[in-house]
């Protein structure tokens, strides 16, 4: 179907009698606040309204209009040109109501209006009732024009289809639309009583009144939308009692349908999730109170809130399934029905898609669907009544039957009950034997024999849980042979580790339940199970778990005599009774060996905590001794004995932590005897870089714990590691960190003894404790001995500082840079013994550091200094090193000049300048490069160490901030005499004076001034044609010529705004001659004008010519704002010069009778008109031709000298008019 493109539909292919209807869908051009006549008005003066297309159809809200997006509320006018083929039939229009009202033109007459349309809300009504009618006789082609204006509903515009076709065709349609939803309402309506009838007949049905109210609910909601049928049955029902219609019924079904279901599917839909759907859709219900607007913005929020509805009721049917399969699929495949039109419904009413309202057709699948369940629930319902009657029968025939064997039921249950008796009296006597002892042994022995005469079993064995070593343990064996000694040590050879390699028993430990052998294959046997039964023999049997407060102490295995023998459920009954027994007996031997086993374990201990006690005195009193001295070596010296004293070892190195270096470096070594000089000498100069290059020491010094490396090393990990193995290849290290708050402070290495047996693991134990306890005092000394260092260091920086902040002032009080320079050159001459440098400053224009000064260099010859002077170092990579401190913002020390040097620029400045060493110091300032410091050292003995290097590095700080201040100082004056110039050309010259000294300009009242006014006709056109760019270029080029002008004139160029130049004379200094000048300018203006459009054909601003507007007259001038001046005239003058310029309509120069009165002796001029001005008053305009003939020069067009006379004398009769 052909769509409307760019305002236009062209239907001339088109065959209404044989295509049928067509919707006038497409872009329509789109006029916001405008009126049809609005629209016919601005065509009618050939004024261009923007052309915006909108999509129809579709709501206006959102949509952007001249970048901005537009409200809800307002008026438009959408116009459409439709082509039309030949041959016409009687056409007929249709549509559905537009948001709120509106009136339909075709061709210019008014063919129907809704509502009352109006761009005034007070006068606006709004009306949705849907629209046919017949289209008058048409041409090729036809304009449809459709104003609408919405001030009650939420979004406004043309948001529904029209339909354009034959007469017939439409009625025809409309009729079967008609008949279709009557047969739906009518479908659901009965549906509605039917199930309304089932509540009245049995009130427990809760779900058949909740369908009922469901129906109703939807038959109203049919009837408020699409065409909108109740409008018909009640014509003057209000826009408003309808749309609340609309709502309420929507909200409120969806309430009731989402309690329906829960209803229907209770374990699934529960009441947390459908009160809190009922909850939430309150707030939506509540504002049906308050004015339309309000509630149907509320609309996409309900449409997001019924999607999630019927998202959770289907997640409930789905959940459903396990407890009514056939009825949920039932239910699905209706919900989907309706799941389906709600999706629908959405897109169309958000203008998504354009369909129609489905939600009662999708009802009408549901309903068919649940009436299948319905007769299923029937069905079933009659089905179970059948069954309970026949349960009933066959429960009756039982009862008679038992009622006859009772008897002799009761006969045989009395044997049973005796048997029982007999056997519990069996195992109370077991009970009570194995209750009198606590050996083990005797225990299974007695156990065994029971179950011998009770079962027939001929092996019994008892493993038991060693949860420590995490196995179990053979404890037991009892067999009818006397072989058990020997079928015990080879039990206990094979290995059971408590995991799966343990086969059945860890199963059996694990589920905590016994397991008969006999109902599991050979093939199914672990390897551990296998020779275990090769041993006892395959035999049928039992594995039963041992339990103590729900925990596994043993396991219980018994095995048959004959391989044929199974166990019986009685046989499984007995073991499972003697395994009770046997439990509790077994877990209070366990009990026993544990607490003997403790107590062994504390007399060793307390021998063990006595001996750490007189240990722990001896080390007390060893660190209150080392904790008085200060002194680092003697602490070590201290350590060093008692470790050879108390342990026995005479062999230590002491590595402490370097955190600048991040290594370990031996500080201390105790020499053993054997130990060789090249041992020594590798001990002594050891340093560990810590990392992994370190090998196992840098592990101990991540994990902070000892290790003891023995003789038995594996291969060498790192080439440090392989190094010692070869230095130290028969000795044993103990390796011990000294900790302090978990950090390593260093590394003691111990290696006297030549067995590794001989440092046992209560020794090491001892010796991380020793070195845990003295690590606090060797740092404390560390500590001492860095607070003196640094104390030092101290005093030297601040005799240092106190040298650069008397530097610092005497630079910071010279303002020149000569003198700065100086002071710099002598300081570093006096400080450091470096005479030589060159100082460069960074160009940022040239990105290059140019030479600034230098000092020094008086050995060498001139040609070498002016190099110097014309030395350049460019910011890339041939700027050398100066370049490189440049990206790092650090400086570059050259301790001495090597063979080869990289960069040519740094080559050729050592060999001219024949400098033995180099420091290259960057001068920062606000973390910014500013200047580059080149120090020459010509001595070769001269190093300067560290301290040197950072106090130059200081000094150059204040370098760069004195070199910094100097160029600010300059930049500070150049833009002082910037803006003075500045100021002069935006403002007069005596004008700038005055504000420069007293920081403010007085109003001042002229008498008598000329203003000249410019414009150029259908300059408003033109900006809505041109770009930004061609308006700009047009205007620069013109201005630029009018500058000239007014400046050749001695008139004051005051303002541009648009396309008005506006200038004055007789300002600011007061002359008789400014009517003259403005005239004489204005006639040079119209002839700059037709020059510049006669060879300017070639840019696209085109005037016509030039409208000027002249007027005399007192004003007040003055100067305007604090950061932005203006210099501009104010008064009566002003606005009625304003007046004549837009008065005027064609290109003139427009002189009002007070300017022309005082020009009328130079110029010629015409009589035009009388205009009003603002004020009301009458002005009398001329038009300035041009000079008199009598003051031209023919041959020029110049004024001649009689005009220069007349001049003259006009000019020698000035006064100062201002006061």
């Amino acid at each position: 179907m052909p769509t409307a493109k760019n305002g236009v539909l062209d239907l001339r292919d088109w065959d209404f009698e044989r295509d049928g209807n067509v919707l006038l869908d497409g872009d329509w051009q789109f006029y916001w606040q405008e009126t049809k006549d609005g629209v016919q008005f601005s065509e009618d003066l050939q004024q261009s309204l923007p052309k915006v297309f909108l999509p129809v159809p579709g709501a206006w809200k959102g949509q952007m209009y001249q970048g901005k997006p537009l409200p809800g509320f307002g008026y438009a006018t959408y116009k459409l040109k439709v082509l039309l083929p030949p041959k016409l039939p009687q056409l007929a229009v249709h549509n559905l109501d537009l948001s709120s009202s509106y009136r339909f033109w075709l061709d210019g007459k008014l063919l129907h209006e809704e509502g009352r349309f109006s761009p005034e809300p007070a006068q606006a009504e709004p009306s949705y009732k849907p629209y046919t009618g017949d289209l008058p006789k048409l041409g090729e082609q036809a304009e449809f024009i459709v104003e609408i204006s919405n001030f009650h509903y939420s979004k406004g515009g043309f948001w529904e289809s029209s339909e354009i076709g034959e007469q017939s065709q439409i009625s025809a349609k409309l009729n079967k639309k008609y008949q279709i939803i009557s047969f739906v309402a009518g479908s659901i309506f009965l549906w509605a009583l039917y199930h309304l009838g089932l509540y009245l007949m049995r009130r427990e049905d809760k779900p058949s009144l909740l369908i009922s109210l469901f129906s109703f609910f939807l038959v109203l909601r049919l009837l408020t939308t699409g065409e909108r049928f109740l409008t018909a049955i009640l014509p003057n029902i209000s826009m408003d009692l309808l749309i609340r219609l609309e709502f309420s019924t929507a909200y409120i079904a969806t309430g009731v349908f989402a309690y329906f279901y829960h209803l229907v599917f209770p374990m699934s839909m529960g009441k947390r999730s459908t009160y809190f759907f009922i909850f939430t859709l309150t707030p939506f219900i509540a504002s049906l109170v308050g004015d339309v607007a309000s509630f149907s913005s509320l609309a996409l929020y309900y449409q997001v809130l019924l999607i999630t509805i019927c998202l959770r009721t289907m997640i409930a049917i789905f959940q459903a399934f396990p407890y009514s399969k056939t009825k949920s699929v039932l239910s699905l495949i209706g919900f989907l029905f309706i799941f389906t039109t709600v999706l629908n419904d959405t897109f169309y009413q958000n203008n998504i898609i354009n369909t129609m309202n489905l939600i009662p057709f999708g009802f009408l699948g549901f309903i068919l669907f649940q009436g299948y369940i319905l007769s299923y629930d029937f069905t079933r319902a009659y089905r179970d009544i059948e069954g309970l009657k026949s349960n009933l029968e066959i429960s009756n025939q039982q009862l008679n039957s038992l009622k006859g064997g009772l008897e002799d039921l009761i006969v045989e249950r009395t044997k049973e009950l005796e048997s029982s008796r007999s056997k519990i009296e069996q195992l109370n006597e077991f009970a009570r034997t194995i209750n009198s002892t606590i050996r083990l042994e005797a225990i299974l022995e007695k156990a065994h024999h029971y179950l011998r005469a009770e079962i027939d079993s001929s092996t019994l064995l008892l493993f038991l849980v060693d949860p420590i070593q995490k196995r179990f343990v053979l404890q037991k064996a009892v067999l009818d042979s006397d072989s058990n000694e020997s079928m015990l040590e080879k039990i206990q050879s094979v290995p059971l580790p408590l995991d799966d390699r343990a086969g059945i028993l860890f199963s059996v430990y694990q589920r905590k339940r016994p397991f008969v052998f006999k109902r599991v294959k050979e093939a199914q046997f672990f390897d551990s199970n296998e020779r275990i039964l090769s041993i006892v023999g395959k035999k049928p049997g039992i594995l039963l778990p041992l339990l103590s407060q729900g925990r596994v102490i043993a396991l219980l295995a018994i095995f048959k005599h004959e391989e044929k023998d199974i166990f019986s459920n009685e046989n499984l009954e007995i073991t499972k009774s003697i395994a009770e027994a046997i439990a509790t007996s077994v877990g209070n031997s366990i009990l026993i060996e544990n607490l003997n086993r403790e107590r062994n374990f504390a007399e060793i201990t307390k021998i063990q905590m006595e001996d750490a006690k007189n240990e722990i005195s001896i080390l007390n009193d060893f660190t209150k001794t080392i904790n008085t001295k200060s002194d680092l070596s003697h602490v070590i010296e201290e350590m060093f004995d008692y470790i050879e004293k108390n342990f026995k070892i005479a062999g230590v190195l002491l590595q402490l932590v370097d955190e600048t270096k991040k290594e370990l470096y031996s500080y201390k070594i105790k020499e053993p005897r054997d130990v060789s000089e090249e041992q020594i000498k590798f001990a002594k100069e050891l340093r560990l870089v810590l990392n992994k290059e370190s090998g196992i020491v840098y592990r101990i010094f991540q994990k902070q714990r000892a290790y003891l490396v023995s003789t038995k090393r594996g291969k060498p990990t790192s080439r440090l590691e392989r190094d010692v193995y070869r230095v130290f290849p028969n000795n044993p290290f103990f390796i011990v960190p000294l900790v302090v708050q978990n950090q390593v402070i260093g590394m003691v290495y111990f290696t006297s003894f030549q067995k590794e047996n001989k440092l046992q693991s209560d020794l090491q134990k001892r010796i991380v404790g020793f070195c845990d306890q003295i690590a606090g005092a060797v740092l404390n000394s560390i500590l001492l001995q860095s607070a003196n260092l640094a104390k030092r260091k101290s005093d030297r920086a601040k005799a240092e500082i106190q040298k650069l902040n008397e530097f610092a002032k005497r630079i910071n009080s010279l303002t020149h840079l000569e003198g700065i320079l100086a002071e710099i050159f002598g300081f570093i001459k006096q400080n450091y013994e470096i005479e030589n440098c060159v100082l460069f400053y960074l160009d940022q224009n040239d990105s290059q550091f140019r030479y600034l000064n230098h000092s020094g260099f008086t050995l060498i010859d001139d040609s070498t200094v002016e190099f110097f002077k014309q030395l350049t170092f460019p910011l890339e990579k041939e700027g050398g090193f100066v370049y490189q401190c440049y990206l790092r913002k650090k400086y570059f020390y050259m301790r001495h000049v090597p063979k080869s040097i990289p960069f040519a620029i740094d080559k050729e400045v050592i060999e001219r300048s024949k400098t033995k060493s180099l420091l290259i110091s960057p001068l920062i300032n606000n973390d910014a490069v500013v200047a580059m410091a080149i120090f020459g050292i010509m001595d070769e003995n001269k190093v300067l160490n560290k301290e040197e290097i950072d106090s130059i590095i200081g000094v150059s700080e204040h370098i760069a901030s004195a070199i910094n201040n100097s160029f600010l100082l300059n930049k500070i004056e150049e833009e002082r005499k910037r803006s003075e110039s500045l100021l002069l050309n935006i403002l007069p010259k005596n004008v700038a004076n005055e504000l420069h000294e007293k920081g403010k300009v007085n109003p001042v009242e002229y008498e008598n001034v000329s203003m000249l006014i410019t414009g150029f006709p259908g300059f408003s056109q033109m900006t809505g044609v041109l770009t930004p760019e061609e308006l700009i270029e047009g205007l620069d080029l013109y201005f630029s010529r009018f500058d000239e002008v007014i400046y050749k004139y001695n008139l004051e160029k005051l303002k541009m705004t648009g396309d008005m130049f506006v200038a004055a004379g007789g300002l600011p200094v007061g002359n008789f001659t400014h009517p003259i000048d403005v005239c004489l300018a204005a006639l040079s203006i119209r002839e700059a004008v037709e020059e510049l459009i006669k060879n300017n054909t070639e840019i696209s601003f085109q005037p016509s010519g030039v409208m000027i507007a002249i007027h005399t007259g007192p004003v007040v001038a003055g100067v305007i704002g604090k950061s932005k001046f203006s210099y501009d005239v104010w008064g009566k003058t002003v606005t009625q010069t304003q007046a004549i310029r837009r008065a005027a309509s064609i290109p003139r120069i427009h002189v009002s009778e007070a300017t022309m009165e005082k020009a009328k002796s130079f110029f010629r001029f015409e009589e035009l008109s009388e205009i009003i001005t603002y004020e009301g008053e009458t002005i009398r305009v001329y038009e300035l031709i041009s000079l008199k003939d009598e003051l031209v020069d023919p041959s020029t067009s110049l004024p001649n000298e009689q005009f220069d006379k007349f001049y003259t004398q006009q000019k020698r009769g000035a006064r100062i008019l201002s006061k």
